[in-house]
């Protein structure tokens, strides 16, 4: 390991064996931007552009790459960091930067590059935006504050903005961003090790508590309880709960009393950019990169994705790196071929799959007659069909469990226990997986030859 390619060699394989523990949008933000420099010793030097990395790295990651380098090495290794020197001009000595110890411990927690001025507002996320700074300029007093959206819309980017923004009026905050995964998982590691105190002290002692991806505690009821109780005692001290989710308070399968505490707030939708929003997000991204992408391309990819702003990203930065790489010069047509993937048939996008067509199959299925869908029987040869369709009505189309419940005759609890039940049975179920995998192949056929 004493040439420059055995370390890269190695060093890559160490980060992509992290990545698979942290996931890849950690990877590109943390870890990509460091260089391996060379071995000395049982010492590994490494560059980092700044101080941020530096800190978050340092801090989350430095344990796990030693692991994961022995591992590769069989020999332990140190870590020795080196900041990059760009050649900017000296920084001006007077005052304008924060004396270092009014930055809490906690800040390089948070995504620098997630604040409300790179956030593109638009009429899709107009109201959660202005929420957002609300809650930030007071926290405590929009209580709680509850945003959803399908992934991929600037959820995270919201929480992490909110906690940037707190800290700029209360450097010495405590804030805390966690997955909803991690509270899960860090509750069980903390029962099993005796440490429930500790666990409970740490959340509970919060000014700001960010809870991303909430609908990750349905079915798990000793932590749902145990996130119901640090909820109330965060609210009753008038602190701040900010939690997300990828669909709206009432079709969470969680407990009510946490629902009535959700919907006792203020609640926000994103809703898919439109044009104008979509495009502008591209534009600041174009300039963020110094990608050299004109006009013309930046619609085009604005006109045919869609539904995701990280897809939206994704696709210019695959634009932008593919050009620069290849030095072709990025056309419509260059770039129709490079993000072929994410380009959706219009023809196919227009195409509605209906509950009548849903009912028709399943009633094929389950030979049943269709106004049976709608009755007020409840014997169990017309309520599970019933159940199938009302489960292939919520994965198929985009309707709400309200709407879906009108179709069938039934409110949105009723749906909701029919989702769960039929999803339930999907995961253990093969013969019935099979089935429903027939049914769904043919409703969607039938809606394709339409």
């Amino acid at each position: 390991m004493d040439n420059l390619t055995d370390i890269k060699e190695i060093w890559q394989e160490a980060v992509e064996q992290l990545g698979a523990e942290i996931g890849s949008e950690a990877i590109d933000l943390w870890i990509r931007p460091i260089k391996p420099l060379f071995v000395e010793g049982d010492e590994l030097k490494l560059e980092v552009p700044d101080s941020i990395i530096y800190n978050t790295v340092k801090q989350r990651y430095e344990e796990k790459l030693i692991s994961l380098l022995s591992d590769l090495t069989g020999k332990k290794l140190k870590i020795n960091y080196s900041m990059s020197l760009a050649p900017t001009a000296p920084p001006p000595a007077p005052k304008p930067a924060p004396a270092p110890q009014q930055v809490p411990a906690n800040y390089f927690s948070f995504n620098p590059n997630y604040t409300f001025e790179s956030f593109i507002m638009g009429t899709s996320n107009r109201f959660a935006f202005a929420s957002a700074e609300g809650v930030a300029r007071t926290p405590g007093q929009t209580n709680p504050f509850f945003i959803y959206s399908p992934p991929g819309l600037g959820k995270t980017h919201l929480l992490h903005a909110i906690a940037h923004g707190i800290f700029k009026n209360n450097p010495g905050a405590k804030i805390l961003y966690t997955a909803s995964e991690n509270f899960v998982n860090e509750y069980i590691d903390a029962v099993r090790g005796g440490a429930t105190e500790q666990f409970r002290s740490k959340y509970r002692k919060l000014d700001c508590l960010l809870l991303d991806d909430i609908q990750f505690l349905v079915d798990k009821e000793r932590s749902e309880e145990e996130f119901f109780y640090t909820f109330n005692s965060l609210f009753e001290s008038k602190k701040q709960v900010v939690v997300t989710s990828d669909r709206p308070p009432r079709e969470l399968a969680l407990g009510q009393r946490l629902i009535s505490r959700f919907l006792s707030g203020v609640v926000a939708d994103i809703k898919i950019p439109d044009f104008e929003t979509r495009v502008a997000i591209l534009r600041q991204k174009r300039d963020q990169h110094k990608y050299e992408i004109p006009d013309d391309v930046i619609t085009f990819i604005a006109e045919n994705v869609k539904k995701s702003i990280r897809e939206l990203e994704g696709c210019l930065i695959t634009v932008g790196n593919f050009c620069s790489n290849m030095k072709i010069h990025p056309s419509i047509d260059a770039v129709k071929e490079i993000i072929k993937d994410h380009i959706s048939d219009p023809e196919h996008d227009d195409r509605k799959i209906s509950i009548d067509l849903i009912k028709n199959v399943v009633s094929d299925k389950y030979n049943i007659e269709l106004k049976e869908f709608n009755s007020k029987k409840r014997s169990e040869n017309i309520a599970f069909p019933r159940q199938v369709a009302m489960y292939l009505a919520c994965s198929l189309t985009e309707m709400s469990l309200n709407d879906i419940g009108d179709a069938f005759g039934r409110d949105h609890a009723t749906v909701l226990y029919a989702k769960n039940k039929i999803g339930q049975m999907v995961q253990t179920d093969p013969y019935f997986n099979e089935t429903l995998n027939q049914m769904i192949a043919k409703i969607k056929n039938v809606s394709n030859s339409v």
